[in-house]
């Protein structure tokens, strides 16, 4: 009897032991496997975890994961940088008649005519640019915009953070972005973080006219009075959220981010910020998510970081196709900027749907660009090394800048800018080096593709 009741107790046992390994091994089995892909077309995977290496922690395996394929490249590139030829490290001359024209460009023309602004929201938009590339009515398009009276204030009811949509006479609209930053601080973390640097989106301005990629809405920097030009024109919602902190005047508007514990105050009375020109109510824009969107998660990946044949799958699509369409070299167009101005925040894109035929890429909302310029965000050129595709045009304007010309062009457009509006100057010298190094880069990418003979005759050149 005793001999039976144990071996009963021994069977039992081995049940629950075998049931419990066979657990085991299942749960490890499911927790190893691959993550289930995400809907549709939606650019963001789950990290393989079966291809790391177990033998550090979980998070950090991710992290190299992530990063393998971005700075296995970013190694070969800095190895292409070590002899490039000598001619990207000097001046070519013509980029004085370039810089020339632009400055011209930008002079105020007297007795502007009564129907200025017909010009810019009639005349200039086309399927490829904002404005064209000879405009001898900017400058005095400019000037308007910065001394244009406000008759209205209210919360722009767009995107996350304080912004304010103006009415001014003749009934013209423009954005508002208040400064939250001093000229020299550097933004720490991830490329995307902060609050928008209102100063890079006139920089992003003139850097567009430089590149011949005049996609940019026209901006300019503004000083607002507070007091008589936003409280005495206010909506009562925006008029809600103005006080006065000492002699100080303050706001912190209606947004998904804005909050009393978080205004922005001016000096006094005067809040310095940009104006952006709202583009005319007859352009439809369509806004697209970009094939190179960033997960802003750290333990998730967007294939594009971990697939090194990422580009061929993104020509599949008919709107990206090189053969019928020049999306995908707009991209690459809008990489180069992004990676320029450090702007790794590009998370959509816009195109004007007006019956035009192959519509451009815009360049709209640059505001968290210029970081920190002592990083450079290799990742961000992720279209032109994964594509090793430009458009001629574009290629042609970069090497036009080489061996400091960049720098020096920006800085004399810039200038004009600062006299006009009277204020301090918009970048700082680290940052404008930060430019110079960086379109380094993009001339050892090109080369890099040369070398490996991926461009083709086709892909290299102008697809308009």
């Amino acid at each position: 009897m005793i001999g039976r009741r144990c071996a009963v107790f021994a069977l039992g046992g081995l049940l629950i032991l075998v049931l419990t390994v066979n657990i085991y091994f299942i749960r490890m089995i499911v927790e190893s496997s691959p993550g289930k892909p995400n809907s549709k077309n939606l650019p963001v995977i789950e990290p393989k975890m079966n291809k790391v290496d177990f033998s550090t922690k979980p998070s950090e395996n991710i992290e190299r994961f992530q990063k393998s394929i971005t700075r296995d490249m970013e190694k070969k590139i800095k190895a292409e940088m070590r002899t490039l030829p000598s001619k990207y490290f000097k001046q070519n001359a013509s980029y004085a008649i370039l810089l020339d024209r632009l400055l011209i460009e930008l002079r105020t023309m007297p007795n502007a005519r009564d129907d200025i602004w017909n010009i810019p929201n009639n005349n200039w938009p086309d399927a490829h640019c904002l404005i064209p590339p000879a405009a001898p009515e900017l400058g005095t398009i400019l000037d308007a915009l910065r001394k244009a009276k406000v008759t209205r204030a209210d919360n722009a009811a767009l995107g996350t953070q304080l912004k304010l949509m103006l009415t001014l006479e003749h009934g013209i609209r423009a954005l508002f972005k208040p400064k939250w930053y001093s000229r020299n601080t550097v933004i720490e973390g991830p490329v995307y973080y902060g609050k928008d640097r209102h100063n890079a989106e006139i920089v992003a301005f003139h850097l567009s006219s430089l590149l011949a990629l005049r996609r940019v809405p026209i901006t300019v920097a503004r000083k607002l009075n507070l007091r008589e030009e936003v409280s005495k024109h206010a909506t009562s919602e925006l008029y809600a959220t103005i006080y006065q902190e000492g002699n100080d005047t303050c706001l912190y508007g209606v947004c998904h981010y804005c909050s009393p514990g978080d205004p922005v105050c001016g000096s006094g009375e005067i809040l310095e910020g940009t104006l952006i020109l709202w583009l005319p109510s007859y352009l439809k824009l369509v806004k697209h998510r970009h094939p190179w969107q960033r997960t802003y998660r750290k333990n998730r990946l967007a294939l594009w970081e971990a697939d090194s044949n990422y580009c061929e799958k993104v020509k599949e699509f008919k709107a990206y196709a090189p053969q019928s369409s020049s999306r995908l070299l707009d991209l690459v167009d809008t990489a180069i900027f992004d990676f320029l101005m450090d702007n790794g925040d590009r998370h959509h894109y816009e195109l004007m749907q007006n019956n035009f035929h192959n519509p451009a890429v815009l360049l709209i909302d640059n505001g968290k660009s210029l970081g920190n310029p002592n990083v450079d965000h290799f990742d961000i050129l992720a279209p032109l090394y994964q594509c090793c595709m430009i458009h001629k045009t574009t290629w042609d304007r970069l090497k036009l800048l080489s061996g400091g010309s960049l720098s020096i062009s920006l800085a004399k457009l810039l200038s004009h800018e600062e006299a006009m509006s009277d204020i301090e100057p918009l970048i700082t010298v680290e940052h404008l080096s930060a430019m110079d190094r960086r379109l380094l880069t993009i001339y050892s990418v090109v080369e890099f593709c040369i070398r490996q003979k991926k461009y083709t005759s086709n892909v290299i050149l102008d697809h308009r």
